[in-house]
């Protein structure tokens, strides 16, 4: 139904050919002048199709180095969500790529075919540096359509994605593709500051 309010995302199931490709964009404005000074695609994401970006949750209101994502592919194309990548939006690369050409230089981890992966949160580490954002970790979690079984993939983020989580939780069942996590310390389920 084009009248959903997910638009291309609407109807019984997404239809990748008319999805557009989502990237993650840079914008910087000039609040005393009130304008913009750039937009674009942002450095070190191009073909990178990306959806959920998230920061260090003590770098939301700040500038931060690292922008993590779960990605579908890094050729630009419209497809379901299928990896985590890492961006470095302050120092990576900004060169265009032609449509369909493999961003070689993305920090990305992808466990496989037939493997989805949700929305991913950061949590920092315990006793870590507030003022270090790569002292956390990123957990997302992964459904594997195979075996109909999901995991939790945690990653180090003093670590490359690509060099893949440090453990993977299994859980029981297979959990179906969701959006918004959050993480409580304690397993008290009292409600997270970073949610």
């Amino acid at each position: 139904d084009s009248k959903d309010f997910l638009g291309a995302w609407g109807g019984f199931a997404p239809d990748f050919a008319v999805i557009p490709a989502t990237y993650l964009w840079r914008l910087e404005i000039d609040p005393v002048a009130r304008t913009c000074v750039d937009m674009g695609v942002a450095p070190g994401s191009v073909n990178v199709c990306a959806e959920h970006p998230l920061v260090h949750p003590n770098f939301v209101m700040r500038k931060a180095t690292n922008v993590y994502a779960s990605v579908s592919n890094a050729v630009g194309d419209s497809t379901a969500p299928l990896g985590f990548a890492k961006f470095r939006v302050e120092d990576g690369g900004n060169e265009m790529l032609a449509e369909g050409q493999m961003n070689e230089d993305v920090d990305a981890w992808w466990p496989g075919s037939r493997f989805f992966t949700g929305e991913p949160l950061i949590v920092p580490k315990i006793g870590g540096d507030p003022e270090v954002e790569e002292e956390a970790y990123l957990l997302g979690m992964v459904k594997d359509a195979a075996r109909d079984r999901s995991f939790v993939a945690v990653f180090d983020l003093e670590r490359d994605l690509k060099d893949g989580p440090v453990c993977k939780l299994w859980l029981k069942s297979s959990v179906p593709h969701g959006l918004h996590g959050c993480f409580a310390v304690g397993g008290e389920g009292a409600s997270s500051v970073f949610c």
